[in-house]
């Protein structure tokens, strides 16, 4: 299995509205489609498959190039750069790890985080030491306020057959198996068109898949994104189970997806041998919460992949669930037509 891809994905640096890196790799794995990209105002990129039939109904996935970091905000006088996160970082992440900011002239620093915390064992200052001992050093360098900080991790693959460890895997996985499904229809006829987003600032309010879908007012959007495996829980209520499938979301408190998808959606997955999994957020929501409400609303649904680790400095993800959701997208991809998607606007 070659995970090149996603290597260069999950190595990648991209906080909100920073997402170039990212934006780059996967506009030169789809430059078969370079003449459909279109972009949204926060940078979110538009790739679209148009089909033959005139008038046909659009399908669109989205998956969110935005990770969890940080952002320079002051710089001390002794040297240090104290930071803000960008989106729900883990608390235990922000202490004794290693990470580098991105300089204005695009030069990368190390330098390692820790953190003070208040009465309560709360974090409330989180810094980073780069081993200088004055402002002035810090400012030469090239820091500055408003710097992108990101977890200085490497991508790798562990013993354990098919597990992969790297930082930002929500959503680079997401991104990975969107970007491998559409290399997979370039040379297909379909009966529908299929727009991929991968959207720009999901991590600070879902906002791109918004934007992306008041542009593009598709007939279905799929959020393709993750959710966080309790990796010491094993038993019947771990429906996050890495090796065990897609995910298939019956509910978040941003979204109620609708069930009769949610049912061709299973119809798909059994007829085309795709192991799932049937899932609920307790909290938290993906772009799907922002789509389906836009455009007189949308009927929308969450297709998610199991991470151990979520919002960590490394994240644990099995790569025959990321085969299978690439190959659960394709399916819907070429399943799909108007027929089916009028069927489910009938109330």
């Amino acid at each position: 299995m070659n995970f090149q891809l996603l290597k260069k994905l999950s190595n990648a640096d991209a906080i909100a509205s920073n997402e170039n890196e990212v934006r780059s790799i996967i506009k030169d794995e789809l430059k078969e489609y370079k003449d459909s990209f279109e972009y949204d105002g926060l940078g979110s990129l538009i790739v679209t498959k148009k089909c033959k039939k005139k008038d046909a109904a659009t399908i669109m996935f989205a998956a969110h190039m935005d990770e969890v970091g940080f952002m320079v905000r002051y710089i001390s006088d002794i040297g240090f750069a104290f930071l803000i996160p960008i989106g729900s970082v883990e608390e235990r992440a922000k202490s004794m790890q290693l990470v580098r900011v991105t300089t204005k002239q695009g030069e990368k620093i190390e330098g390692l985080l820790n953190s003070l915390k208040d009465s309560e064992g709360k974090v409330n200052q989180i810094y980073v030491d780069f081993g200088f001992d004055s402002r002035e050093e810090v400012e030469k360098s090239g820091i500055d306020v408003g710097d992108m900080v990101c977890f200085a991790t490497n991508f790798r693959l562990l013993k354990s057959e098919n597990i992969v460890a790297g930082k930002a895997m929500d959503d680079r996985v997401g991104c990975y198996s969107l970007i491998k499904a559409m290399q997979s229809l370039v040379n297909v006829d379909l009966d529908v068109n299929i727009v991929a987003a991968f959207t720009s600032s999901e991590e600070v309010g879902t906002r791109g898949g918004k934007l992306v879908s008041k542009i593009v007012s598709p007939d279905l959007f799929f959020a393709i994104d993750v959710a966080k495996n309790p990796e010491l829980d094993r038993g019947y209520r771990n429906t996050r189970r890495l090796g065990r499938g897609v995910m298939l979301e019956f509910f978040d408190k941003t979204m109620v997806p609708n069930p009769r998808l949610l049912g061709y959606i299973m119809e798909i997955a059994k007829d085309s041998g795709i192991e799932y999994q049937k899932d609920m957020f307790k909290g938290g929501g993906t772009d799907a919460g922002s789509a389906h409400m836009e455009n007189g609303g949308i009927i929308s649904s969450v297709l998610g992949l199991p991470l151990r680790y979520c919002h960590d400095p490394y994240s644990l993800a099995n790569m025959n669930d990321v085969k299978s959701m690439q190959k659960l997208i394709k399916e819907i991809a070429l399943r799909f037509n108007d027929e089916k998607i009028k069927d489910l606007y009938s109330f």
